[in-house]
């Protein structure tokens, strides 16, 4: 075995072992025994999966494109893309995320390693408000994550539920929330499921099930992504039942928690409508 062989073992050695700072400095010590330009493409190609490891993404994509300097026929390049697609989403850049995961998938489209650029991408354009281009891009993965990656699949049909809420499809996001709460034994899926289905009761304006439903989210995870919108829904579902007391009670602390929130001019209104005789007032 070559020297540059020896390094390379030891740093994948230090890799399977998740020692990957100590992994990706034998891999740079490396770059300088080597004695051809594919061993370098070599090096360089695992360490963008060192860095990614490492969650050092903007070294990934520098990493790939050093592959592509010496290299530019590597032979998984498929994964180099999607590597990069992956880190550009880290890194917030949703146009360079789209382009790189998408030159993977005309690389290959359909092994199984790829599915996930199908996940990715519907997340992206559900970012992006692209509700339709979000749900075909489940629609390609939604069999294969039911079979063979559970998590994956509740996490699908999160994204599935709202894509069709947002297209105004309520019966099919409703369908699809009741069968994430059915289908999730974590209480994190779960109360996720829930959530969309508070949505669905919010806008059937059944105001006392949007309140039951809000509860069983808390209860079941008490530090819920979005307690700014739960918080919304229980304010407003309180002040159309003519509960204003406890309206009124969600309001000062959604006033103090978000003071610049999403909801703020929202429920101010609603604040501003508050009737003295008690009655609940029509503010459509």
């Amino acid at each position: 075995m070559s020297e540059i062989e020896n390094t390379i073992a030891k740093a994948r050695v230090l890799y399977d072992s998740a020692k990957y700072e100590e992994a990706s400095k034998v891999y740079l010590k490396g770059l300088n025994k080597s004695q051809s330009i594919k061993e370098t493409a070599l090096i360089w190609a695992e360490l963008c999966w060192t860095f990614f490891k490492m969650e050092n993404y903007q070294q990934v994509i520098e990493a790939a494109e050093n592959v592509l300097s010496f290299d530019i026929q590597y032979a998984a390049r498929e994964d180099l893309y999607r590597l990069m697609g992956f880190s550009y989403s880290f890194l917030n850049n949703d146009e360079k995320s789209r382009e790189f995961l998408i030159k993977s998938l005309e690389i290959d489209n359909t092994s199984e390693k790829q599915k996930y650029i199908f996940y990715e991408l519907a997340k992206l354009e559900f970012r992006n408000q692209n509700y339709e281009e979000s749900q075909n891009n489940l629609d390609q993965v939604e069999e294969f994550f039911k079979e063979n990656a559970k998590d994956y699949w509740l996490s699908l049909l999160f994204f599935n539920g709202f894509n069709n809420y947002y297209q105004h499809k309520i019966d099919e996001s409703e369908r699809v929330f009741k069968v994430l709460v059915d289908k999730a034994e974590d209480p994190i899926s779960k109360a996720n499921g829930y959530y969309g289905l508070s949505y669905i009761a919010f806008e059937k304006k059944d105001f006392a099930e949007t309140v039951n439903l809000c509860e069983n989210v808390t209860k079941l995870n008490e530090k819920f992504f979005d307690m700014e919108s739960l918080g919304f829904l229980m304010a407003a579902s309180f002040f159309n039942l003519g509960r204003f007391d406890v309206f009124k009670v969600y309001f000062e602390q959604m006033k103090k928690t978000y003071s610049n929130g999403r909801y703020y001019d929202d429920l101010y209104k609603m604040y501003k409508n508050i009737p003295e005789s008690g009655n609940t007032p029509n503010i459509n």
